[in-house]
């Protein structure tokens, strides 16, 4: 799964960096990862930190933006980032003989920005339709509404691109005042992987990062309290999105492992129970699937399909039924050993590209803390029982905790909401 070697660095003032060595490789992936996301925003402004990864884009104190566009594209590269709920990334992806070009055009970007006044009210439309197009998009949208209602009233609830409402009002200061706030050398994690030398990128973000090291900043965060409830979420159409939700096991948690694998035989493939007794056997979804989500200090498992709002409380049901008998009779033959195969084959999959391997490992490692390797991961896999499977289930599947998410035409839904109330298992 990895290359030659994957290790773990500080610079002198303690800013990890996290590197895989793959000499075969052609490309170079870079990353510094800022150790905060939207679960860090003021209330009010939620949409800041997306919008302030935008507005970092938008030139610097040494380059315009049409600059740095022209000089990575030059060196046969791509830069970029994203924004999450606990981090957000900033990373670019170069061919191996032009590494030192990327490495330049991160470190003036995250330590240069201009940050203007003009640059942050045109993101702010950008941002705007960006959020727009997220609603627009049911099968997504959706699992934003659940995290909404299973922690409600909690920043882990802020949607990761912001709310218009929240964008709309936020000013250069507030942007500066959060740029300082978290945009520290202290609260960086540098990650790098594919054709490099661990000494080389130790020394670049030595001297590119340190200085700036020794200021700190606190976040003050707390695990979200879940919530018990079926809540209603109006929209026009024929067609209900719903999400299922369950507190779940945080990154660092010992079964977090079991949790994926208890996602993978519930919903995550075509073979999986809920695909084929909801899916093929009834014909009452077109999709159905389960997401398994570890955060640093907590964890969401969740069910989601979408169907004719007359058919709603119907699956529901079925879906309670499959979570009864998967509690109350355990695993099928070789059903274990199918879930971690196909979870081994996906992360497999997903690794093949130094790009996707540099955001596992810098992921990974703002989450918990640590660097996996392939022997540990496939160990923990492989050490999971159905017995494991069989506990996780009970503790996960609790119908006193359950989180039920609906988004569809709400005279048709209150009519099931009664009968999705009444679900047991």
């Amino acid at each position: 799964m990895y290359g030659k070697k994957v290790s773990l660095h500080y610079t002198p003032e303690r800013i990890p960096v996290v590197i895989e060595e793959r000499p075969y490789a052609r490309t170079v992936a870079l990353s510094i990862y800022i150790t905060a996301g939207s679960r860090d925003e003021p209330r009010g402004r939620e949409g800041i930190a997306h919008l302030l990864e935008h507005v970092m884009f938008k030139g610097t104190k040494n380059m315009t933006s049409k600059e740095t566009s022209e000089l990575i594209e030059a060196a046969g590269g791509e830069l970029n980032g994203y924004t999450g709920k606990e981090m957000t990334c900033y990373y670019a992806v170069t061919l191996s003989e032009t590494v030192e070009t990327a490495q330049n055009i991160l470190a003036d970007t995250l330590l240069n920005p201009l940050l203007e006044k003009d640059a942050i009210e045109i993101e702010k439309n950008v941002v705007a339709d960006e959020i727009r197009m997220l609603q627009d998009e049911p099968d997504d949208y959706i699992h934003y509404l659940l995290t909404r209602a299973i922690w409600d009233g909690h920043p882990m609830a802020f949607s990761e691109a912001g709310e218009i409402d929240g964008v709309n009002p936020i000013s250069e200061k507030d942007l500066r005042e959060f740029y300082e706030r978290f945009y520290r050398p202290s609260n960086f994690v540098i990650t790098a992987c594919g054709n490099v030398k661990d000494q080389k990128i130790l020394k670049w973000a030595t001297e590119s990062f340190d200085e700036g090291a020794t200021r700190s900043s606190t976040k003050n965060r707390s695990p979200p309290t879940p919530r018990s409830c079926v809540e209603l979420f109006p929209r026009k159409g024929e067609q209900t999105y719903v999400g299922i939700g369950f507190p779940g096991y945080f990154a660092g948690h010992p079964n977090r492992f079991a949790q994926t694998l208890l996602s993978a035989i519930l919903g995550g493939g075509t073979s999986s129970r809920l695909y084929q007794n909801v899916r093929e056997k009834r014909g009452l979804v077109y999709s159905i699937y389960t997401t398994s989500q570890p955060y640093s200090d907590c964890g969401l498992f969740g069910i989601f399909f979408s169907a004719k709002s007359s058919k709603t409380e119907i699956v529901c049901r079925t879906v309670a039924e499959e979570l009864s008998k998967i509690k109350k009779e355990g695993l099928e033959k070789d059903e274990l050993m199918r879930a971690k195969r196909f979870i081994k084959g996906m992360l497999v999959r997903k690794l093949e590209s130094t790009e996707s391997r540099m955001f596992h490992l810098g992921e990974f490692f703002v989450l918990t803390g640590k660097i996996p390797t392939e022997a540990e991961i496939l160990s923990s896999l492989e050490k999971i029982t159905e017995e494991d499977i069989a506990q996780t289930a009970e503790k996960l599947l609790d119908r006193s905790k359950t989180c039920i998410a609906i988004y569809g035409s709400l005279d048709d839904e209150r009519k099931t909401q009664a009968g999705i109330d009444c679900l047991d298992f």
